[in-house]
């Protein structure tokens, strides 16, 4: 999200807190079940199987953005996001509930409703789903409400209603942290934006379980933000390490060889002049390479004579010669 910052008078991009949370997290199972989705959603459309049979490769930019369509459809058919949407539903109706406002519960959700009531009837809700930031690590997200239980003290707390909280649980757990350090309560229509904090609980948050699909019981945990902030942190440096590129890691040895670097040097000239870019789709031909995958020099010659015509043609100047070109020979000038 874009966050306003009021010392640089501009918006900046802040990151998710649950794309932070899932930074270390196991996606095995999750990703077997997917796998398992696309194959049981062409099961169910067959008619999925003969598209992706007339799909030539799977390297093509077209051919993904097919094959990513497809895969897409087969979740449909498979209803993947059936549970979800489920979730999303009762967790509307959970927020509506806490604010007092009238909402119509359906049947196969009314024992949840009721069990979330009867826990929280002590609870004082001091914040609902209100957004928090952190400027100092640049991350955003909404915790569910900040609450005061008796005997717990003023904390984070999360509905969950997805099947178990087992497997999500760390993610959970680092994601309930981020809240709790956050610095601001946030609001994008607010002309302030920023309002102070709460004094929560860094040590525990509260997570309050509802199995969207089961049968109403409700379960909920104190967890440990001490350890989950611990996780965040390292999260946080996974990321950084993650944005660090070839020249920060790498000293370049050997650029590769000199004629190549030569005609790729030309040829990126060339593209950037918006007369000299059109003759330059017309003339390059696939068997030469290119600049992503590295070019043939056994089409050196012919190469050169194309870049030399265009240079020609508009009156352009590559100042550069030939890397193989005896020293003392005259530089090619076509100005």
């Amino acid at each position: 999200p874009l966050i306003y910052n009021p010392e640089t008078e501009k918006h900046h991009a802040y990151t998710r807190v649950t794309t932070i949370a899932e930074t270390q997290g196991d996606r095995y199972h999750l990703e077997k079940w997917l796998q398992r989705q696309v194959m049981y959603g062409a099961g169910i459309d067959p008619s999925l199987v003969e598209f992706a049979r007339l799909v030539p490769d799977n390297s093509a930019k077209e051919n993904k953005a097919t094959l990513n369509d497809l895969v897409d459809q087969a979740h449909a058919a498979a209803k993947s996001s059936q549970r979800a949407d489920d979730g999303t539903s009762l967790h509307d109706i959970l927020h509506q509930t806490v604010l007092g406002n009238p909402v119509e519960i359906p049947a196969k959700w009314g024992r949840h409703v009721k069990e979330f009531q009867r826990v929280t009837a002590d609870w004082t809700f001091l914040c609902n789903e209100q957004m928090v930031i952190s400027d100092a690590h640049k991350y955003a997200g909404t915790p569910d409400a900040i609450v005061d239980i008796p005997g717990v003290g003023v904390v984070i707390a999360d509905w969950k209603t997805g099947s178990s909280i087992e497997l999500g649980i760390r993610e959970m757990v680092s994601q309930l942290s981020m809240y709790a350090h956050a610095d601001w309560l946030y609001e994008h229509d607010d002309d302030l934006g920023r309002r102070p904090m709460p004094e929560v609980s860094k040590s525990h948050g509260v997570i309050v379980h509802l199995d969207s699909q089961g049968g109403g019981a409700l379960t909920s945990h104190v967890v440990d933000l001490e350890a989950g902030w611990e996780a965040t942190l390292r999260s946080l440096e996974i990321r950084a390490w993650r944005r660090k590129k070839l020249g920060h890691l790498s000293e370049t040895m050997d650029d590769g060889d000199p004629v190549e670097q030569w005609l790729r040097r030309r040829i990126m000239r060339l593209s950037a002049n918006e007369q000299a870019l059109p003759l330059l789709a017309k003339v390059l031909r696939p068997e030469w390479g290119s600049l992503t995958t590295g070019l043939d020099l056994t089409f050196e010659a012919d190469m050169v004579k194309a870049l030399d015509s265009i240079e020609d043609q508009l009156q352009l100047t590559f100042s550069e010669s030939h890397p193989n070109m005896p020293k003392g020979r005259k530089k090619k000038n076509t100005t």
